[in-house]
């Protein structure tokens, strides 16, 4: 029987993650895939869909060419050559991901628990001291009356198509959805946005989502919210999508159904039970430390739900390896600072708390917003869409959360993850030079509003007119 230190079965980011890390340490590590390595990230999700995204927005700055003083341009799709350059651009990423197998025994097809330290692979049993399990997620496929047999696509199957379809109805409005759904009405096809609750982005700060629906709406995109997807069905060679909304039922007509209705976890063919790992439809189970019901099995990425990032993942497996691999230092996760994006045109980009929930959590809250268009780069480029969003607590305006709408929000996500993830003050920012002129000026300007308007100034400003009146009186 072949005995390994450390098992990880899942070949995406959390998983050669892991492998990279374990192997480090002195490991002597297995990992395990259906098939290929990278994951749905790689090969299904966040590569493809930012590929896509870029082409899309190329194809929109060239229609947005007269504002510019330049010759306006209607360029036409080849979805053969653009899905050809998606994967050109997976297989580049590919490419460069082998350094994280390096050291590593990969081997492909269907692992399954014996008992928490011996595996079956293949037919043939293995012994793992240590086991992560990392098999990520997969699309959800709902119940819904005549779905299968109207056909529908998936981000397992949209970058493959090699014909834009002239209209789609993406069932789903959260962040997949909406970046796919501007992305296709960019290339030149007519959506519609689907969604059940009352607005998109429905984890995103109220204002961030009201801003990208405007967004949306302004390029030519029907949002439908408070709807409710209830029947598929076929007229012909187009496919129809029926939505309850209230007490009315409406329809919507396209030449393609796309689902982003969220994930659900890679647990089939696991036999979880025999290690003793408890598990539901949502996500396997695990303690503060990412170890599951079977102390020496760990879970990591959206096999355990809650933030599906591909950069949570990646700072799991760190931690996981870690508490495997040397337990007389185990380290508990922290939640507390995680940066997410959403990759529409403006982008919409999150890290920490939203005024309501930090309301819930300090007694003493403010909020300080600031317009993209006062950042001199982005009246340079025309981009000037959107706000820089802080959320301070306590006498000392500690930074508890920021939202943004605006161009390359994301990129500028992680100043403002450091300083919160080291508890820096607003004068930490204000005192640090910024480069001008770039987008991070912006939030040096938010914070210096922050400033002037926070109770340190007001003290201050006490202080002098208080020394300015004792001069006068001399």
């Amino acid at each position: 029987m072949e005995r390994y230190d450390m098992t990880i079965i899942g070949g995406g980011s959390g998983g050669l993650t892991a492998a990279r890390i374990a192997t480090a340490l002195g490991a002597n590590v297995l990992l395990v895939d259906k098939e290929k390595l990278g994951g749905d990230c790689l090969n299904y999700g966040c590569v493809p869909s930012k590929s896509l995204i870029h082409v899309a927005r190329v194809a929109q700055q060239a229609r947005d060419a007269a504002k510019l003083g330049l010759m306006p341009a209607s360029p036409g799709v080849d979805m053969a050559k653009v899905s050809a350059y998606v994967q050109g651009v997976i297989s580049r990423v590919a490419e460069a991901e082998h350094v994280y197998s390096e050291g590593v025994t990969v081997k492909f097809g269907h692992v399954a628990f014996k008992s928490p330290t011996e595996l079956d692979l293949n037919g043939e049993s293995l012994y793992s001291r240590n086991t992560i399990i990392a098999t990520g997620s997969r699309p959800v496929v709902p119940g819904v009356e005549g779905l299968a047999e109207t056909g529908y696509l998936t981000n397992e199957g949209v970058f493959d198509l090699t014909r834009l379809p002239a209209s789609l109805v993406v069932v789903g409005g959260g962040p997949m959805g909406v970046e796919l759904g501007q992305a296709f009405r960019r290339l030149g096809a007519q959506v519609t946005i689907i969604q059940g609750p009352t607005r998109i982005l429905p984890r995103e700060d109220t204002e961030v989502s009201q801003a990208i629906a405007g967004v949306l709406k302004s390029e030519g995109i029907e949002v439908v919210t408070n709807a409710r997807f209830i029947k598929a069905s076929r007229n012909g060679d187009r496919k129809l999508v029926t939505v309850k909304q209230g007490d009315d039922l409406l329809s919507y007509a396209a030449d393609e159904i796309v689902l982003a209705l969220g994930r659900q976890p890679n647990v089939d063919g696991l036999n979880l039970e025999a290690a003793g790992i408890k598990f539901d439809v949502e996500a396997i189970q695990v303690n503060d430390y990412l170890q599951t019901t079977a102390n020496n099995v760990l879970a990591i990425g959206d096999v355990i739900g809650g933030y599906l990032f591909t950069h949570v993942a990646a700072y799991q497996a760190g931690l996981a390896v870690r508490n495997a691999l040397v337990p007389v230092a185990k380290k508990k996760v922290n939640y507390r600072v995680v940066p997410w994006c959403t990759f529409t045109d403006p982008e919409a980009a999150r890290v920490g708390l939203t005024p309501g929930e930090a309301g819930k959590q300090y007694k003493q809250v403010r909020v300080v917003k600031f317009p993209w268009a006062e950042i001199d780069r982005a009246q340079t480029e025309g981009e000037t869409v959107g706000f820089i969003k802080l959320v301070l607590a306590g006498k000392k305006d500690e930074i508890v959360g920021a939202h943004m709408v605006g161009a390359r929000a994301g990129e500028m996500l992680g100043e403002l993850s450091l300083a919160m993830r080291h508890n820096l003050t607003l004068n930490d920012i204000l005192d640090t030079i910024h480069a001008y002129p770039t987008m991070n000026t912006g939030i040096q300007q938010t914070v210096f509003e922050a400033y002037l308007a926070g109770s340190s100034i007001a003290s201050n400003r006490k202080i002098i007119r208080a020394i300015s009146s004792f001069r006068g009186q001399k």
